[in-house]
């Protein structure tokens, strides 16, 4: 036969664990660096500015095979 008090520890475990969540969370909140620059914020990708249009014209054909390659890789 079950009781309620069966289940206790199991609630305790919870509770502590729910409690550890919580705790790290609002931690790093209140401790992390709260840096903001305008340099931190802009994007970056690879450090490699980009120059040209990236949209250019490409034949139907290699999408066509890129998708056969994955489906039957």
């Amino acid at each position: 036969m079950t009781t309620p008090n069966n289940y206790l520890p199991i609630l305790i475990q919870a509770a502590v664990a729910m409690f550890f969540v919580v705790a790290v969370l609002v931690s790093t909140h209140i401790l992390g660096p709260r840096l903001k620059s305008k340099a931190k914020d802009a994007n970056f990708e690879c450090g490699i500015e980009s120059d040209g249009n990236a949209r250019f014209p490409v034949s139907v054909r290699y999408f066509l095979t890129a998708i056969l390659f994955v489906l039957f890789d």
